[in-house]
């Protein structure tokens, strides 16, 4: 049996930090009742609503089918191609999380990040109008609110992957290269999967730059639910690192290996315990 530890985390200081705003945004529009009572307002003029976007949020996931009783399978393919088998107890529920692709490339001596936004274009749209199209499938996006770097936003089929333009700021030239030197395609089965030309490189399993691991992995879940991650990883053992993805999310976290197989979670910790304990990968 592989050793793990799950980690308690504190609660995020996001949390009393969106309370703060919650109860602000329900002062105001109290106080602008009452004031209205006693001096009343005279009638505004009707001006045209803003457009709106017409992003929303939207599945940005495969939802792959699991065979068997208490334990279920499920056939998954990472971002380079490579597929396994992974098990794992029902009660995780992992086919209904969702998966999603995450890899990173390299071009010169930075490494860019590919990932899978949660909820698609709608996490993109929000830091403001497109800036630019770069080619027919990639368009450029400004920086978001609290994240660093504008955004390159691919379209690959109903997929949408994003490149943060960090940590060092890129040309015009760059982006375009980036835009056209990445590829993606849809398996049979749903799946993402990365390619890439010169001198645009995809990081290989198991390579770590700056402290974290940047090989093909897949997400299962997010969002306000339980993560977990699972990574290709050459010669796992208990001093790997964990992708920060996990580890940056409030709640508990912890990390095993399942031969050249790293398995990551975070969330509630009898979740993280059972996730660690219970799935096996087994590569095809």
């Amino acid at each position: 049996m592989a050793r793990f530890d799950v980690i308690e985390q504190r609660p995020s200081r996001r949390r009393w930090i969106a309370g703060v705003v919650i109860a602000l945004a329900v002062a105001v529009p109290v106080g602008g009742v009452l004031l209205s009572r006693e001096t009343p307002a005279p009638e505004p003029t009707p001006t045209p609503l803003p457009a709106l976007s017409t992003f929303r949020p939207t599945v940005n996931m495969v939802h792959p089918d699991a065979s068997g009783g208490e334990t279920r399978t499920i056939k998954v393919a990472f971002p380079d191609g490579s597929r396994a088998r992974v098990s794992y107890p029902a009660e995780l529920r992992l086919a209904e999380l969702g998966l999603r692709p995450y890899a990173t490339v390299l071009m010169g001596t930075a490494f860019r990040e590919l990932v899978a936004p949660y909820q698609g274009d709608a996490e993109v749209v929000a830091g403001g109008p497109m800036i630019r199209r770069l080619t027919p499938a990639v368009t450029l996006w400004p920086r978001q609110v609290g994240g660093g770097g504008q955004i390159l936003l691919y379209g690959f089929d109903d997929w949408r992957i994003t490149l943060r333009d960090q940590p060092m700021p890129l040309t015009f030239e760059e982006r375009l290269t980036l835009a056209e030197s990445v590829h993606g395609e849809v398996t049979s089965d749903g799946f993402l999967t990365f390619r890439t030309d010169p001198p645009v490189k995809m990081m290989e399993p198991g390579r770590i730059l700056a402290g974290q691991p940047v090989g093909p992995q897949l997400w299962i879940g997010g969002g306000v639910g339980p993560l977990v991650v699972i990574a290709p990883m050459p010669d796992c053992d208990g001093s790997s690192r964990i992708a920060p993805e996990i580890t940056r999310r409030s709640g508990s976290f912890g990390m095993t290996c399942r031969g050249d197989y790293q398995v990551s979670a975070s969330g509630r910790r009898d979740f993280v315990a059972r996730a660690l304990e219970g799935i096996r990968i087994r590569p095809e």
